[in-house]
């Protein structure tokens, strides 16, 4: 299924090495959550600071 972008959302793409990247989406789901989600999580803390 693919997801279609709106006015409020956009995809993004970043460049990180890949065992960093398996590495972190791992924990994510260790922790009942992805990537996507935790990123976003991130962005709307560092904005509040």
């Amino acid at each position: 299924m693919k997801t279609k972008q709106t006015e409020e959302q956009t995809k993004v793409t970043i460049m990180v090495k890949k065992e960093i990247w398996e590495s972190f989406k791992k924990k994510c789901k260790e922790n009942e959550s992805d990537a996507s989600k935790e990123i976003r999580k991130f962005i709307k803390q560092y904005l509040k600071q």
